[in-house]
């Protein structure tokens, strides 16, 4: 009896294929959040916020309640300086942590600091809220004023388009 060849065999299906690759291993599980540097870092986070955003409602509320608005600008560049300064601080290291794999201290930096945001708003939101709408007009009140007494409260500025000016500002006839 002879041997059947391979192309002659019903059985043989020719050579096998290659063997797909083996699956990449799963990347390293992430360490766990731990609680205590989590609440850590959220506190320094938030902590961070208390002279930026304090400084702003400190501001804004004198600016609000005494309609006095000395040096609200240099004050609203500073604030933002400091906002700046603390995102640099907290968002861009707690990014690359989390991104590293030490999720407590990251997240925590950027949870502290949305929080601390957050607050913020709502903080301005509330004062804003709170001043009756009169309070300008009312005009500053000299015991709750930080204004020393001898600054001027009021100050009467009539435009320079004034078209028909008052009767005692006109010119005598000298006809």
């Amino acid at each position: 009896m002879a041997v059947p060849s391979r192309s002659s065999d019903p059985q043989w299906t020719g050579s096998l294929p290659k063997a797909p690759p083996m699956p990449p291993e799963p990347p390293p599980r992430s360490a766990p959040i731990r609680r205590g540097r989590f609440a850590a870092s959220i506190g320094i986070a938030f902590l961070g916020q208390v002279p930026a955003s304090g400084l702003w409602l400190l501001s804004f509320h004198t600016f609000i309640y005494y309609a006095s608005p000395d040096s609200l600008f240099i004050l609203v560049c500073l604030v933002i300086l400091l906002q700046l300064a603390l995102f640099a601080g907290c968002a861009l290291p707690g990014g690359w942590l989390v991104f590293r794999g030490d999720r407590s201290v990251g997240l925590g930096l950027l949870i502290g600091w949305a929080a601390g945001v957050i607050a913020l708003v709502v903080g301005t939101v509330l004062i804003s809220v709170s001043v009756p709408a009169d309070a300008a007009a009312v005009g500053i009140d000299p015991a709750r004023s930080l204004l020393p007494a001898s600054a001027p409260t009021h100050v009467d500025v009539q435009p320079a388009y004034v078209l028909d000016p008052p009767a005692s500002r006109t010119a005598p006839d000298t006809a």
